[in-house]
């Protein structure tokens, strides 16, 4: 699973690398992203890419207690077709979610070592997402949009750590079709473990509390 990650890239980058339109949207670097928090996804919405806020954790739009959400951070690829939570959104919702780091945690010692995962040079780069929009059942109450991280088996690089890693999309190429409407197979092709070579690092066991978010997080710990 993906549990936590980081968005430190200038607001420049990020405009140029997915290619945004908007002159302004609220953005600060967060080194520790958490379920159950707000993010930025990448939606396309009238031809253009936009951004926009939503929480860590798929709320289905049938649900109806949304603390169902905490359950449902990841969505694992090969069943994302078939869940009766993410298949419509699978089918009609995808996102982008920008990164430039994750964490995962391995058993050492007895005890939990986080360690971060980035992409040769801290590039930026996109998870595959989906997103809903949920209404409170009975009087109603302001729409709550909501988004899941999609998961696959672990690339070599990390399967020492964790058996599995978020789905990191392959650049413009890939960031292109997963928005755009297609085939479920086709979709599903775009799934797949991350090929590309990654780099893993320890941090401080700060990063287990979501309390925290600075600076010092994604800095290289001592084993």
């Amino acid at each position: 699973m993906c549990g936590r990650f980081t968005l430190t890239t200038d607001i420049k980058t990020l405009k140029n690398v997915f290619q945004l339109k908007e002159n302004y949207f609220d953005y600060i670097p967060r080194y520790n992203i958490a379920p159950g928090q707000n993010l930025l996804v990448i939606i396309k919405e009238e031809g253009d890419r936009k951004i926009r806020p939503m929480k860590w954790g798929l709320i289905p739009a049938w649900a109806r207690d949304p603390k169902i959400g905490y359950r449902m951070i990841n969505a694992r690829s090969e069943t994302i077709d078939t869940k009766p939570a993410f298949k419509g959104p699978f089918q009609r919702r995808r996102c982008l979610i920008p990164a430039d780091g994750f964490y995962e945690w391995s058993d050492q010692n007895n005890t939990r070592k986080p360690f971060r995962v980035v992409l040769p040079g801290g590039t930026v780069f996109a998870f595959a997402g989906i997103w809903e929009r949920w209404t409170p059942p009975g009087e109603g109450g302001p729409v709550v949009y909501t988004c899941s991280l999609i998961t696959a088996p672990a690339s070599e690089y990390l399967v020492t750590i964790h058996h599995r890693m978020p789905v990191i999309l392959d650049g413009e190429k890939d960031y292109k079709a997963w928005l755009e409407p297609g085939e479920p197979a086709a979709l599903k092709e775009l799934l797949q473990t991350y090929r590309g070579e990654l780099e893993c690092y320890p941090v401080s066991t700060s990063v287990n509390s979501p309390r925290n978010d600075h600076s010092g997080l994604i800095q290289r710990d001592s084993v």
